[in-house]
């Protein structure tokens, strides 16, 4: 019983203790709530849990890239969208779906396949020249990011060659490489940035259709033509300079729907000396994509606009008029505690597209638009379901893990 008691006892003097504590808890916060707030403690009242915020240590930067193929003006398409009353050229119609295509983008890439000399009669094949009005076109559509070096760059001539690389320097916020118009242009490698990433571009050619050799021999600056030993040096002037280096390839062989082995072999070597990113063109058709290492190849993005569904063989007509728009997202990591800076190519991506032409009897013209297949009707290609999967399984053959966006039908369900 005494030891009942003295349980007792003790729990009551706890209980005691307790309500002592909690009445001189409620007594100093109710004095400092009382205290007028001033500036040194005004931030600390307001911000009860406030802590200091720590400095980010790992910050991530994205930005997207689409590309597409080239850009090849034959006579019947510039010839469909002169304006008599006005000689003048307005090429935007073809590129209505191509605008809203690309518009999220941050970088957006094609192929300018022909010249542009606005002095001499446009021409078609094989001698190309195209309106320049295409190029201002193709900027108003959203594209930033040019490769000139073609098998037609020498079409016109050392002069027309000039003229053209002359005509692209002077766009602003735009980066075409390929063509110089002089020595110190040739030498001169632009950056620029995008959502705090920084890139480059260079471009080359394998062939010139045995054209403007007596040309590039006095004056070699105009044209960038494939050479190891040139490429390694042109990587080494930027390569420490940028984030992401892009090179763009007008190699391979026409109509040939696979890498050859100077393709990829030169995609090897372009992966050795650590390029990001291989934008090929020149087959005027789809050729497979792959990674090499960390280096993302497209062995050619096919045609973005030409009249080749008139050319003289199926194959040809099949192949010329489908092409792709390739997407990736570029994401830098920078790690201030490890002072470390990583940069991932992810999200490979594509959207088949078609070179359409219609004649309209209106104008007596032909209407052409690039149409991306997931926006495809049968009205311009009834037969676009088959054709979607057989140029699907061309991309898909060396690497199958690509994003290839549905048809329509596909994507409403």
């Amino acid at each position: 019983m005494v030891r009942l008691k003295k349980k007792v006892k003790k729990k009551l003097t706890i209980l005691l203790l307790v309500i002592l504590c909690g009445f001189l808890l409620f007594k100093v916060g109710t004095f400092i709530g009382n205290i007028p707030p001033d500036d040194n403690n005004k931030e600390i009242l307001n911000n009860k849990n406030n802590k200091p915020q720590e400095e980010e240590k790992i910050k991530t930067y994205t930005a997207s890239l689409i590309a597409t193929g080239d850009g090849l003006i034959h006579k019947p398409i510039y010839t469909s969208y002169y304006d008599s009353t006005t000689n003048t050229y307005d090429f935007s119609e073809i590129l209505t779906l191509t605008k809203e295509k690309i518009k999220d983008y941050d970088i957006r890439y094609y192929n300018q396949e022909t010249i542009s000399d606005d002095n001499k009669a446009y021409s078609s094949y094989p001698i190309f020249n195209t309106p320049s009005a295409f190029g201002e076109n193709m900027i108003d559509a959203g594209f930033n990011l040019v490769s000139l070096a073609t098998n037609h760059s020498m079409d016109g001539g050392a002069t027309s060659a000039k003229i053209s690389a002359t005509f692209w320097r002077n766009q602003q916020d735009i980066l075409a490489t390929g063509m110089f118009y002089d020595e110190i242009d040739r030498e001169t490698y632009p950056i620029m940035e995008k959502n705090g990433i920084t890139y480059t571009m260079l471009s080359y050619t394998t062939s010139t259709n045995g054209l403007g050799a007596s040309a590039l021999s006095k004056e070699p600056f105009i044209l960038n033509t494939y050479n190891e030993e040139r490429v390694k040096k042109d990587i080494e002037a930027v390569r420490d300079k940028v984030d992401v280096l892009i090179v763009a390839m007008h190699w391979g062989v026409e109509y040939n729907q696979d890498a050859t082995t100077e393709q990829k072999n030169i995609a090897k070597f372009l992966a050795d000396n650590d390029v990001d990113i291989v934008l090929g063109t020149h087959s005027h058709c789809i050729e497979p994509w792959e990674k090499i290492d960390d280096t993302v190849v497209f062995y050619s993005l096919g045609n973005f606009i030409s009249n080749q569904m008139a050319a003289e063989t199926p194959k040809i007509r099949k192949v010329g008029v489908v092409g792709m728009f390739a997407t990736l997202n570029i994401v830098k990591t920078v790690d201030k505690e490890k002072n470390t800076t990583t940069i991932e190519i992810k999200d490979i991506g594509a959207d088949l597209n078609y070179s359409y032409r219609g004649y309209n009897n209106t104008t007596g013209k032909n209407d052409y638009l690039v149409i991306p297949f997931s926006k495809m009707e049968e009205k311009y290609l009834t037969n676009y379901s088959s054709v979607y999967d057989e140029f699907s399984k061309i991309l898909k053959k060396y690497d199958d893990s690509i994003n290839i966006a549905p048809l329509p039908s596909i994507a409403a369900n």
